[in-house]
């Protein structure tokens, strides 16, 4: 996948402001720079991809992780990999876009449980919020089909890791050797200028109510 910014920023913004009007009531733009705003943060949300995923296969090599969390993670690098045959500018921005809300919502959904279960968060922020924010860009029904398939691969993982007791050991064995905090571990992903400027400046501008 390439970068969303590789597309003009006016064009982006161009598209926004033709989106604008039917984003969810939820989204609160700036009077000033609101779509601005919103295409930057569009642009920082996609470039994010490929550092989650580097920090994923990260853990699942210092941990020795194979299975399903394995196959999930290279499920997310997949979405990206997927070759876009539309032909306009429009078109190659939406499937960006989606691109983007599935591998971002698989590896949220994929870091959750293994913080929740494992306390071994691989990803030091929450993207909960992004990931709203790009739900109701894209809107429904198609949004909620994306959510309602992640739901279904994290059930799948859920089951598997249940049923791998090595997988649990190796897990709990990597967890007791970590420090505590997320951001400690992955300073690299944290300093992420990406990071920086998508919860710092952007969600500043873009928020939900």
């Amino acid at each position: 996948m390439l970068a969303l910014s590789a597309q003009t920023n006016e064009f982006l913004v161009a598209y926004l402001n033709e989106r604008v009007k039917h984003l969810h009531h939820s989204i609160n733009l700036r009077e000033n720079d609101g779509t601005a705003a919103l295409a930057s943060f569009i642009e920082r949300y996609v470039e994010l991809v490929p550092e989650f995923t580097q920090a994923f296969e990260d853990f699942l090599r210092k941990a020795n992780i194979s299975g399903e969390i394995e196959r999930q993670v290279t499920t997310a690098k997949e979405f990206l990999d997927v070759p876009v045959t539309v032909v306009s500018s429009e078109e190659t921005l939406e499937a960006h876009m989606y691109q983007a809300y599935l591998a971002h919502r698989l590896l949220e959904e994929l870091n959750d449980v293994l913080s929740a279960n494992y306390n071994c968060p691989v990803i030091p922020v929450d993207m909960t919020r992004s990931n709203l924010i790009v739900h109701h860009i894209i809107g429904e029904p198609f949004a909620n089909q994306i959510d309602g398939a992640i739901q279904l691969l994290n059930d799948k993982l859920l089951l598997a890791i249940k049923n791998d007791e090595l997988v649990q050991q190796k897990l709990e064995a990597y967890a007791s050797k970590l420090s505590n905090d997320p951001i400690a571990r992955f300073p690299c992903l944290t300093d992420s200028s990406n990071i920086r400027l998508l919860f710092k400046s952007q969600n500043s501008r873009v928020r939900l109510h």
